[in-house]
């Protein structure tokens, strides 16, 4: 059953302040008090929902979950009317999203309020692959790690997409970690790290 229409109007008027702020200041320098300003909320109905500002931040998130879940949905519906250029690709859904909202690049560009947007990523990945890989993997490494490999792997590509070619677009930000993912590293470069034949 979906939540109340009053508490979702409320929960999104306290995302979109938080947001909003991140968009002007430093998320470290943003206070409680202006997030219950900037969304004319009080500090009761904030803490009825909230624990914290770092919680508010965290479960902003949840509607990356919910993106992948409703790309999952189109994938399963185009599989049925035979369209596999609408195939189910949430890895490049999540960096459409990232590129679509600058909110939440400026969030990932450093400080505290990055390493939370970053586990709240991790987080949503890491379950939206418990649910989609096999749970018998004929594998010789444990499933476990390669779902940690893999969100790892996307963390790394989208810092270094942020931080150092952020004039990529999200399709080639997503090529790079499938290259990774698929196709891992050259043997010969990882040679001064690891001994290989």
């Amino acid at each position: 059953m979906g939540i109340d229409r009053r508490v979702a109007r409320t929960r999104t008027a306290l995302y979109e302040a938080l947001l909003s702020l991140i968009r002007r200041k430093h998320y470290e320098l943003i206070t409680v008090e202006e997030i219950l300003a900037e969304a004319n909320i009080g500090r009761s109905t904030f803490y009825a929902h909230f624990t914290s500002k770092d919680d508010l931040l965290k479960r902003s998130l949840e509607r990356l979950r919910d993106l992948l879940v409703t790309a999952k949905d189109r994938t399963i519906s185009a599989a049925l009317q035979q369209e596999p250029e609408k195939a189910w690709d949430p890895s490049r859904a999540l960096f459409e999203h990232v590129a679509e909202h600058a909110d939440i690049r400026v969030a990932l560009a450093g400080g505290r309020g990055g390493g939370i947007v970053r586990d709240a990523i991790d987080d949503v990945l890491a379950e939206i692959l418990r649910k989609s890989l096999p749970t018998t993997m004929h594998a010789t490494v444990p499933r476990d790690l390669v779902i940690r490999h893999m969100v790892s792997t996307f963390n790394a590509v989208l810092r270094w997409w942020l931080e150092e070619r952020p004039e990529m677009t999200p399709r080639e930000a997503d090529a790079a970690f499938r290259k990774l993912v698929l196709h891992g590293v050259p043997p010969e470069t990882c040679r001064p790290f690891i001994m290989t034949a």
